[in-house]
């Protein structure tokens, strides 16, 4: 299951080849906070972060609105810097119908830790009879679920992913022996951002240690999957199968991935997302799925999401 950075170009062609109109999300990567330029200048690992976006491009239908500051309704968004770590604000970013925007950098993040990240936050503000329905707008992009009093949906503007400068990272050429894998976990840590282990109705669906979501609880088997102590990953060693096979693999959303192995998402992670409120498309073909793994102003404030969490590396066993 091993795909080689030669076979990329390949990839992005039949991945491009596939309708616009059918491609419900854009994720856009920012490299303005790529300081250390970790991948500015590298135009293999960009194309690796594409290959992680289209693993979900392919598979959410979700229409999320689009986020059009003017006059007084206003917003910022808020995120850690990828590269610093420090609070960042942006204000009044305009985002396209569908379009999520991701800042992506890098930076030691410590022992063990292969990346980081999840959503980001945002103040918004508003005057005048538009502005509950901006407020709406900003907070869940037209996903009416994630503004329940429980929330079942989730539409967030983007956020942020940190990956570690100091990791031995395969970039799809060479041998992956002894390295981690770039393209898994840049998909696990867009799996955190898109609401997995974040979102609010992630956290509807915990119980004590285990996720009730009824996607995942059939996609397991008919059990409650397990929960790792941090409640934003599945329990280490939860097994799936690679979605639209009946290959058996750790699911990506555990907490850690073994040196010199690649992960693709699960079964068992895409039934998560469908239960925090993603809507899915029809199933694509398997070589398909495989080939994109590569009045008086009113104010809201929400800050970046405290539960942005971490993938960690394993030694082979």
């Amino acid at each position: 299951m091993l795909i080689p950075f030669r076979a990329l170009p390949a990839l992005a062609a039949a991945f491009l080849a596939i309708s616009t109109s059918a491609r419900a999300l854009d994720i856009q990567f920012d490299y303005t906070y790529d300081t250390g330029n970790f991948f500015i200048g590298h135009a293999d690992r960009q194309s690796l972060l594409d290959a992680a976006a289209a693993v979900f491009e392919l598979r959410l239908a979700d229409t999320l609105s689009a986020i059009t500051p003017s006059g007084g309704n206003t917003w910022t968004a808020d995120f850690d810097n990828p590269t610093t770590g420090a609070a960042v604000s942006v204000s009044n970013l305009s985002l396209a119908q569908g379009v999520l925007k991701v800042y992506v950098g890098a930076m030691q993040l410590g022992t063990g830790t292969l990346g980081m990240g999840g959503p980001g936050g945002y103040s918004v503000a508003g005057s005048g009879p538009s502005a509950s329905a901006w407020f709406d707008t900003v907070e869940a992009r037209g996903q009416s679920g994630a503004l329940a009093a429980t929330p079942t949906d989730f539409g967030p503007w983007g956020g942020s992913i940190t990956f570690d400068v100091d990791a031995n990272w395969y970039f799809g050429t060479g041998s992956l022996s002894g390295k981690n894998d770039f393209l898994s976990v840049a998909t696990h840590e867009m799996g955190h951002l898109l609401g997995i282990g974040t979102a609010e109705s992630w956290m509807a669906l915990i119980s004590g240690a285990n996720f009730t979501g009824s996607h995942a609880t059939a996609a397991n088997g008919g059990i409650q999957a397990g929960l790792s102590g941090d409640l934003g990953h599945w329990a280490s060693g939860t097994m799936s199968t690679i979605f639209g096979t009946t290959t058996a693999q750790e699911a990506a959303m555990d907490p850690s991935i073994t040196v010199g192995t690649q992960k693709y998402f699960t079964t068992l992670d895409f039934a998560g997302m469908q239960d925090i409120g993603w809507t899915m498309v029809p199933e694509p073909s398997i070589a398909a799925l495989l080939a994109s793994s590569m009045l008086l102003m009113a104010v809201r404030r929400r800050r970046p999401e405290a539960g942005t969490v971490v993938c960690h590396r394993r030694n082979s066993r």
